[in-house]
């Protein structure tokens, strides 16, 4: 694929960030001014990489959250390819990753009591729920110091979770992960009793829910 360049990947998943719909590939070769053999080996690329549906030369986003972690992955430009994300488009990614997988799911859950605590996503299944708030940093802005400092508030606010969980009309669970869903991947994958998670990683680590439980879960009352 000798076409494919880490400045094609970027150009193209910012086209496909900005543009509602499913674009052909001629118009998006026009739109960035490259051959139509450029844009269809980063397509392809992004499709091989589950981002987005290229059929009949329609190329149709799956997630915005992970059509950026891909373009990264691939070698794409983390800052300006992070920069056309939001918060809103990684809610989306968990909560609609959370449903697939059977879990009731929640969004925008507040927390009574001072500090207008909020957590982005709560889903529950079985006896393991997960309680997730959505970090849509850059790559720059992702430092581990800056992660740190953000799982011991998702921690705490967790445990608040966990400690009014009944009163909240949440679905019956005993046990809850707090996690945080990143676009990084080189980051630990626990910190300070915080599952990290990777977009790319985030359907893998819903599978293992039940395993993370055992190691960072808190205590529902």
């Amino acid at each position: 694929m000798a076409s494919l360049k880490p400045t094609f990947i970027t150009q193209v998943a910012e086209s496909l960030l900005l543009t509602s719909g499913c674009p052909s590939v001629r118009s998006v070769a026009e739109t960035l001014g490259l051959s139509e053999v450029q844009a269809r080996a980063s397509l392809e690329a992004l499709a091989l990489a589950n981002a987005i549906e290229l059929k009949d030369d329609i190329a149709c986003v799956r997630s915005r959250a992970e059509l950026a972690a891909a373009a990264i992955r691939l070698g794409g430009d983390p800052e300006r390819v992070s920069r056309r994300l939001d918060w809103r488009d990684f809610e989306a990614l968990v909560a609609s990753a959370l449903q697939e997988a059977g879990f009731s799911v929640s969004r925008s859950v507040r927390l009574p009591g001072r500090g207008g605590l909020e957590v982005d996503v709560v889903g529950a299944s079985g006896r393991v729920a997960v309680a997730v708030d959505c970090k849509r940093w850059s790559y720059r802005s992702s430092s581990p110091s800056r992660i740190g400092e953000a799982a011991r508030r998702h921690r705490l606010r967790s445990q608040r979770l966990a400690s009014i969980w009944g009163s909240l009309g949440l679905p019956r669970a005993s046990v809850l992960v707090p996690a945080l869903v990143v676009l990084r991947e080189d980051l630990p994958r626990f910190v300070e009793g915080v599952a990290v998670v990777p977009v790319l990683a985030l359907r893998g680590f819903i599978e293992y829910l039940e395993a993370v439980a055992d190691e960072v879960g808190i205590r529902v009352a």
